[in-house]
């Protein structure tokens, strides 16, 4: 069997002070030395499944056919969760089923999990702490050698999903969506996008607010530039929702709110 050289991706909330991440890419290597590592976060919030499953959503896409993606944050290591392989998109994805592959599922049709059992690609003795370098990393490393996800177990017909929210109209006077996570520079990221509210658009003269939690926002801009300084505001993201933030701060700070919360726009 050849050693063909393949991307791998790793997402984990591991952080970036111990030894954690480096295990998990000394025992990939030791299956397939040739493989190439991409790094997409090791700093999740700890424990943070929604945060995570944004995360590795919005990022393995631009990755090329083939990839591997490792994903674990993982707070039910050790118990009854079960361990995925899933073909998706033309790419692999390795994680525990906690949901973590909820923005995968949603986006790729057709994909194809299995329940990870085959003890004899783990190494040996299985920590009930650290999954992610004994089982989640051979089993990725050995996709890597053209092992098909079949030999690691069985199909799988029903993976965890979060409850992501999803965007309502009302009466054509109100959107209702909610935060999907917050970045590294506290800009709240909700899954409305521009086409969904008039300040962005025709009609209503443009005339809307936003509603979250107990505040409301009337400014939505293009940049964070046009933002007044210490004002929450509302500007289309990267991703390609809309973003509540303030300039040169944390709108994560001024509005401590979860993923899931929601959020409402009303017209006019």
């Amino acid at each position: 069997m050849t050693n063909p050289t393949r991307i791998v991706t790793l997402l984990t909330d591991f952080g970036l002070r111990d030894h954690y991440v480096a295990a998990m890419k000394g025992v990939m290597l030791g299956v397939n030395p040739d493989l190439t590592f991409v790094d997409i976060s090791h700093v999740i919030p700890r424990h943070d499944v929604y945060s995570a499953a944004f995360t590795l959503g919005q990022a393995y896409h631009h990755f090329p056919p083939g990839t591997i993606h490792v994903a674990v944050v993982d707070p039910g290591v050790g118990t009854s969760r079960k361990a995925l392989a899933v073909a998706a998109g033309g790419r692999f994805f390795v994680a525990p089923d906690n949901g973590i592959l909820s923005y995968v599922f949603s986006r790729e049709d057709g994909f194809e999990p299995f329940e990870v059992t085959e003890e004899h690609y783990f190494i040996k003795p299985v920590s009930s702490t650290f999954h992610g370098r004994d089982i989640f990393a051979p089993v990725a490393a050995w996709i890597s050698r053209d092992v098909p996800l079949r030999q690691f177990g069985p199909e799988f017909a029903n993976p965890v999903r979060l409850d992501i929210p999803t965007v309502k109209r009302v009466r054509g006077v109100l959107v209702e969506g909610g935060i999907l996570a917050a970045d590294s520079f506290g800009n709240l990221i909700t899954n409305l996008v521009a086409g969904d509210i008039p300040a962005y658009g025709e009609g209503n003269g443009g005339k809307c607010r936003m509603v979250i939690g107990k505040r409301e926002i009337t400014s939505f801009c293009k940049t964070f530039q046009e933002g007044a300084p210490g004002e929450l505001f509302v500007i289309p993201g990267s991703s390609g929702y809309l973003e509540i933030v303030m300039r040169d701060k944390s709108a994560a700070e001024a509005l401590p709110l979860p993923p899931g919360t929601p959020v409402g726009v009303i017209f006019g």
